[in-house]
């Protein structure tokens, strides 16, 4: 057990890194969308991304929980973005 919680922990440092590079790109992007007074939310792209990535995942019980989660990865970066167009 104590080998399968050591691994959970490096998977999760290795997500949070990701999630720090994520959102430097996301910053990039509500930049330039603030720049050329584009929109935060892309409601065909975003539509398209989802199923593209949630079609990557071959478990079936696992798909429903991925789109979720991507789901709610993509609000978070819509957030980020809104806070940036703030300032």
């Amino acid at each position: 057990m104590e080998d399968l919680r050591e691994r959970i922990d490096l998977i999760d440092e290795s997500i949070q890194n990701l999630f720090l590079e994520r959102m430097q790109i996301v910053s990039q992007i509500a930049k330039y969308k603030k720049e050329n007074k584009l929109p935060v939310y892309d409601g065909k792209r975003e539509q398209t991304i989802i199923v593209k990535n949630v079609s990557r995942i071959d478990d079936f019980d696992l798909k429903d929980l991925y789109e979720q989660f991507y789901t709610k990865m993509l609000e978070v970066s819509k957030q980020y973005q809104e806070r940036i167009l703030k300032r």
